[in-house]
């Protein structure tokens, strides 16, 4: 029988059996020889950050994070930050604790997701959904929203704050792609109500069923983010088959999403729909335009608009004395 994971969720929210809980990060043999060999390099103490950590931790990374390809590396503040070309180098290491994730020196989950604000600012690689997706992830391999809470009360008012304040509180532990957190993103914000995040379910007899990723038990319903590098294959589809029919011969509703119905407004309001119905919450009282993804948080974008009226205002002083006779 499939068992927990992980330490007890300190939310009954984040309540999971999902198997990435508690599981540490592991490194492909090729990827840790190339970091390993980049930190032989580095002649002070340091420890990989930002989306360089969380790609070692193996925390989703938005698609841009990924395509620049940038290396984050921290050294302690009294040092030099390491330059050198496809390197952003970082100060700071003093105040972060540190992982040894398969001998790479890896900034700590709780420490790594509070430096992924600063990628959220000012066109950034990480929207504030991809912030909520990280600090899932962050739940799931132990840290606690106290925790993070605290990290980021020791930041201040360090850049992107502003938006892994709002980030913390819509993350939950359970989720295991960010797809899956996208999703469960649109349909919090469309005023679903709030699933069961990959919770096991067992028969009448106590044998189990499936684990989906996010389910209603009372109405017997259950969703599946189905990536296109996870389920496109002829095996994953006779796989999602055969959980299809299982789950149906037990009374159970199973229904599939991707991620048309998380960017496409059409699709979304066509999925949001649909399950509302499967669950019993009437489709009238969803909030179809607050379900889609955000880029910034509401006081961040605020505070883009603040800085904007006082840009626009010096520029206008600045032409009005230079115009002036």
């Amino acid at each position: 029988m499939p068992q927990r994971h992980g330490p007890p969720a300190d939310d009954p929210w984040d309540d999971t059996d999902s198997p990435l809980v508690g599981r540490p990060p592991t490194i492909e043999p090729a990827v840790r020889e190339k970091f390993l060999a980049i930190g032989a390099t580095i002649p002070v103490p340091y420890a990989f950050s930002h989306a360089t950590a969380a790609l070692l931790l193996g925390w989703p990374l938005p698609w841009l994070a990924e395509v620049t390809g940038d290396v984050h590396v921290m050294t302690p503040t009294r040092g030099n930050r390491v330059r050198r070309r496809g390197v952003v180098g970082h100060r700071g290491l003093e105040v972060r604790q540190i992982s040894d994730v398969d001998g790479v020196p890896v900034v700590a989950a709780g420490h790594t997701w509070a430096d992924l604000g600063e990628l959220s600012v000012s066109g950034g690689t990480f929207a504030l959904d991809g912030l909520v997706a990280a600090a899932d992830q962050a739940l799931n391999q132990g840290c606690t929203r106290s925790e993070l809470d605290g990290i980021l009360t020791s930041r201040g008012a360090a850049r992107g704050v502003r938006n892994l304040r709002p980030a913390l509180r819509w993350a939950r532990r359970g989720s295991e792609s960010a797809g899956e957190t996208q999703f469960r993103l649109v349909m919090h914000r469309a005023g679903l109500p709030l699933p069961l995040l990959n919770k096991n379910i067992f028969d009448a007899d106590g044998s189990w069923l499936f684990r989906p990723d996010m389910s209603w038990r009372a109405r017997r319903v259950a969703v599946e983010y189905q990536g296109a590098a996870w389920h496109d294959s002829p095996e994953a589809a006779k796989a999602d088959h055969a959980r299809v029919d299982r789950a149906e011969t037990h009374g159970w509703t199973m229904l599939a999403v991707r991620s048309a119905h998380v960017w496409s407004k059409p699709e979304r309001d066509r999925a949001l729909t649909e399950i509302a119905e499967a669950v019993g919450f009437p489709p009238d009282r969803l909030d179809l335009d607050a379900a889609e993804p955000r880029r910034f948080s509401a006081v961040y974008a605020d505070t883009l608009m603040e800085n904007l009226e006082r840009r626009r205002r010096r520029h206008r002083a600045q032409w009005a004395a230079s115009h002036s006779w």
